[in-house]
């Protein structure tokens, strides 16, 4: 049985085992989350490579009866250096990382793969600022991957759609998981109309024409909330990256 295999990965996470070694979160599209272990001290030819965020082509050894997985190579293809370089991007990367993980990449390993490769190789090229968009249009797609996106495009109690441009105000409402018009009451999180159709247009539009798209600084706010709101709530928990992040995302 050939128990070596290759695959695509997204460095994730690294913690340190033992004196020498570390143990190293991987995401990869065929398996999700992988735990591996990269043997070696600072020497290691491998340690500049697996560092966090890299993408590559990762070589996996896996030994069951030490019931352990070991990085025997990896060919990096993308560093993402500027995370490293700026606050922003550093907390971002480590918020969609930590989800995955969390989630265990969604129960989606591809689709997981392929939403966190280009939020990485989004973020890389564009200043911080584009980086907060690009940071809300990652969340709001991940949650279409865990299945508790709610619909945006009309009112959940009454139908109302709210792609009518005379639509002033609308709520979330927590207890049912959807978007409410003014008409139909009030709910934990107020957003605009304006900040409804951005989310509804997120939903249809292919990446390069949401990109395009722009939001005032108001429903920036507006949107930032119920979405960390919801990805909290879809994994029961507080996030790391969230708590320490905060006045930086």
């Amino acid at each position: 049985m050939n128990r070596t295999k290759s695959s695509e990965a997204i460095v994730l996470s690294q913690k340190a085992a033992g004196e020498n070694n570390t143990l190293v979160t991987l995401l990869t599209p065929s398996d999700g989350i992988v735990m591996a272990t990269l043997y070696g001290g600072p020497k290691s030819r491998l340690r500049s490579y697996i560092t966090l965020w890299n993408r590559g082509i990762v070589w996996l050894y896996d030994n069951p009866q030490k019931n352990q997985v070991k990085i025997t190579d990896f060919e990096v293809r993308k560093y993402h250096a500027t995370f490293s370089e700026n606050l922003f991007k550093f907390y971002a990367a480590s918020l969609a990382a930590e989800i995955s993980i969390k989630t265990r990449a969604a129960g989606t390993p591809s689709s997981c793969f392929h939403l966190v490769g280009g939020f990485f190789d989004g973020m890389d090229l564009c200043g911080e600022e584009q980086s907060r968009l690009g940071l809300l249009r990652f969340l709001w797609r991940f949650l279409e991957l865990l299945g508790v996106q709610p619909s945006s495009h009309c009112c959940g109690m009454c139908g109302k759609s709210f792609l009518d441009t005379d639509t002033k105000k609308s709520y979330y409402n927590v207890g049912e998981n959807n978007f409410i018009c003014q008409d139909c009451g009030e709910g934990s999180f107020e957003l605009s109309g304006a900040s409804l159709q951005y989310l509804a247009a997120l939903s249809v539009l292919p990446p390069a024409q949401a990109r395009k798209m722009q939001i005032d600084e108001r429903g920036f706010e507006q949107i930032k909330q119920v979405i960390f709101f919801l990805i909290e709530s879809s994994i029961d928990q507080k996030l790391n990256s969230i708590e320490s992040g905060r006045g930086i995302l």
